[in-house]
């Protein structure tokens, strides 16, 4: 029985994605349900490609639901048809990429991997959403409501100026919930906790189980459901990534991988023998291959591509 670790070229993962896009867009009929099944047995990697990609929908909790009816426009079935290939050509315990189609498919704006978008809502404000990123959006009668689904968002609060009444703007997360007062402040979703950096004016911040604290401009803090790490001094590279640029000042080699990877589709590895080293920088994100390119030139390491997907930084 073949490996089923064995990586499966991207061709082959792009015809399961197929196979897998048609079956649910609608019914099959008997000539394309054999069609599918003569191209299953035609090659092990077929069948395997067809597994996995069943495998990966599970993992996602399926796909949207209005697939099923055909109702997903074209850029959104491209998507997730990219999803796809790109996950079954991954090695087989890394289910959870980045993508993002296990969230943010009904939000109304997103980003994929290594994408920054500007977007001006209808009060003036402008969110920037960073790499694999998705908000929701709900203004009513009684607030302005910003919904981080993922990753990380720059706001820059706008005055609301068309409305008959004072409508408080909110930014929620998984964590808490963030009222700005006039205020250009940066919030970065991580797995257990909420990043809040305030840039200018000031920010009430309230955990979902705590009592709320006011973030000054020049501060930030992180915090969880049940309450706030230490407020620190803002640290204003942490919103470099609106122009496109990741700060490095002294900072271990593991943790800079794990930036950039956020940057990045597929897995970015830092070896345990060169995690240690520091690297200082200012580093463009639209081009993180040529960032690997030149860690070798400051650094005792070598880069290693096993696909363009699965990549290592180890010791030279």
């Amino acid at each position: 029985m073949a490996n089923p670790d064995l990586p499966i070229s991207r061709a082959v993962a792009r015809q399961a994605a197929e196979w897998l896009m048609r079956l649910h867009m609608q019914p099959l009929g008997s000539a394309e349900q054999h069609a599918c099944t003569q191209w299953r047995a035609a090659h092990p990697d077929h069948e395997r490609a067809w597994q996995r990609v069943q495998h990966i929908q599970q993992q996602l909790g399926g796909l949207p639901p209005a697939l099923a009816m055909g109702t997903l426009n074209r850029e959104r079935r491209q998507a997730l048809k990219t999803l796809l290939t790109l996950a079954v050509t991954l090695p087989v315990g890394y289910l959870g990429y980045r993508y993002g189609a296990a969230q943010g498919w009904a939000t109304d704006y997103r980003t994929g991997v290594g994408e920054r978008q500007q977007v001006t809502l209808a009060d003036g404000s402008v969110v920037t959403l960073n790499t694999d990123s998705a908000i929701d959006v709900r203004f009513d009668p009684t607030q302005r409501l910003i919904q981080l689904i993922r990753g990380e968002i720059f706001i820059v609060s706008g005055a609301d100026r068309g409305a008959s009444h004072h409508r408080p703007l909110r930014v929620t997360s998984a964590d808490g919930m963030m009222e700005p007062l006039g205020t250009r402040f940066n919030v970065r979703q991580f797995d257990t906790s909420t990043q809040l950096v305030v840039l200018e004016g000031r920010v009430m911040a309230t955990p979902r189980h705590a009592d709320f604290q006011i973030v000054e401009a020049g501060q930030q803090v992180r915090f969880d459901l049940l309450g706030f790490g230490p407020l620190q001094a803002a640290q204003a590279q942490l919103s470099l990534w609106t122009k496109g640029q990741l700060v490095a000042d002294d900072l271990p080699l593991a943790d800079f991988a794990r930036e950039l990877g956020r940057y990045r589709l597929g897995v970015l590895r830092c070896d345990p023998s060169v995690a240690d080293l520091r690297i200082s920088g200012v580093f463009q994100l639209d081009n993180s291959d040529a960032i690997l390119a030149a860690l070798s030139t400051t650094l005792p390491v070598r880069v290693s591509y096993r696909t363009r997907y699965w990549v290592t930084i180890g010791r030279s």
